[in-house]
């Protein structure tokens, strides 16, 4: 049986054929003179809600395809988050890309490259990088996430490409794909995440120039201890680096054997220090083979080119991660994050120990102003394929909301027998529509 509530609006809508504004107000002087505590009427003013504890008053779960929402996780499916980030540049090297590389000052794939990727140029505007992202809920029990950037308009590349898994027991988590390594922080990062225009220069000494990233596979568990502590098992397939006259860390050796695999192993902990600071430790490990002979050669070692029987090297690092962030914005907007890493490479073979690190505070003292200052050091200790360099870097990022960003970029490097060498860079970006979150 109809009741006014329903006959009101219909009879306008159909017989009267009025406006939507009269309809939406017919509707309302109909819930306001239903009796309290009527189906689909609002509660009065000052009434509690029931909620699930009470007894006596079933709580209904949305109808229709508001409740199959709810049921399918997966309902994402047909549509993903979808967003485009764009990082754009004008800025100086004091020396070419190619003296960069002589001095083992390398470039990261995804420093800015100016005048256009492969570019010599010391001088001009670049396009940084350009990102697409979607990623949504496969199934209720898979994730899937596809990043495919343009790093300085040289050619499109799978950044990263995985499904993760959301319902194994045991607090088990499977990932599989190309994807970045948990190794380290800043390796995990995409380049919106930077704080610096620039990565630090241990990224591409140690990790490859486009980092430690590749088709693989995780596998990650909560470990049961009184604090969060998250343990990471990973497997990858590398290939050549993209400048051979830098050390391949890993990436070696034909694939008839998982002993050729670049495995790594990583123990993160998260603590709450208290209301306002946090602190994340990672403890990281990595083993692999040098790519070829060629450069296995290059630290004196020997090999069987026949066999591509590389030497294999051994990655030990650190990182330390520490947030200061008041809950209470009325009071202030400042907030403090503090990254520092540090890690040691040996290569078996007759390779020496060589280290590499950074330090890099960013202070937010208004609203939209983020200050951050970097220190880099190579050669800790040193080697011949990592030879004592300094960097030195500060950044100003103006922030107008979370979708763009205006920064100033500045770094000097420098070393026993390298000549002083300046880069800045003025970097602008901006992000259009719906980007997955990335982790802590």
């Amino acid at each position: 049986m109809f009741t006014s509530t329903f006959l009101t609006p219909l009879f306008l809508l159909f017989v009267q054929q009025v406006d939507p504004a009269e309809l939406q107000k017919a509707i309302q002087q109909d819930a306001a003179s239903a009796p309290p505590g009527a189906a689909g009427t609002p509660a009065p003013p000052g009434a509690v809600a029931p909620t699930s504890s009470d007894a006596s008053t079933p709580v209904a779960l949305p109808s229709g395809n508001a409740q199959d929402a709810v049921r399918r996780p997966g309902s994402s499916l047909l549509n993903p988050a979808l967003s485009v980030i764009l990082d754009g540049t004008f800025g100086y090297y004091g020396k070419s890309p190619t003296d960069f590389a002589r001095l083992r000052l390398p470039v990261a794939g995804d420093d800015p490259g100016l005048a256009g990727g492969g570019s010599p140029a010391r001088e001009g505007f670049g396009i940084q990088e350009v990102e697409v992202a979607a990623s949504a809920a496969i199934d209720p029990y898979l994730e899937g996430a596809l990043f495919l950037t343009i790093p300085n308009l040289d050619g499109i590349e799978v950044e990263e490409g995985y499904l993760v898994t959301t319902a194994l027991p045991a607090n088990l988590q499977f990932k599989a794909g190309t994807f970045r390594s948990q190794v380290g922080r800043n390796n995990t990062q995409h380049l919106h995440l930077q704080n610096f225009t620039r990565r630090p220069l241990m990224t591409a000494l140690l990790f490859g120039a486009d980092g430690l990233r590749g088709p693989g596979a995780q596998v990650s568990v909560l470990l049961p201890l009184p604090w969060f502590a998250t343990f990471y098992a990973e497997g990858f397939s590398l290939g050549a680096p993209d400048d051979l006259t830098l050390v391949a860390t890993f990436g070696g050796g034909p694939r008839a054997t998982p002993r050729n695999l670049t495995t790594t192993a990583v123990l993160e902990q998260y603590w709450d220090l208290g209301e306002n600071t946090s602190l994340l430790l990672g403890l990281n490990f990595a083993t692999g083979k040098i790519f070829d002979c060629t450069a296995a050669s290059a630290v004196g070692a020997t090999c069987d080119p026949a066999a591509m029987a590389a030497p294999r090297t051994y990655l030990h690092g650190g990182d330390l991660y520490f947030k200061w962030k008041p809950a209470n914005v009325a009071q202030t907007y400042a907030s403090l994050q503090w990254t520092t890493e540090f890690f040691t490479r040996t290569i078996t073979g007759g390779g020496p120990t060589e280290g590499a690190g950074y330090t890099e505070p960013v202070l937010q003292f208004a609203r939209r102003w983020y200050l951050g200052a970097r220190f880099d050091v190579t050669g800790l200790p040193s080697g011949q394929n990592l030879p004592r360099r300094y960097g030195y870097a500060g950044s100003l990022t103006f922030a107008p909301s979370e979708f763009s960003r205006f920064r100033l970029y500045a770094q000097e490097l420098t070393g026993p027998g390298v000549p002083s060498s300046t880069v800045g860079f003025l970097q602008a970006e901006y992000s259009m529509g719906a980007h997955g979150a990335h982790p802590f």
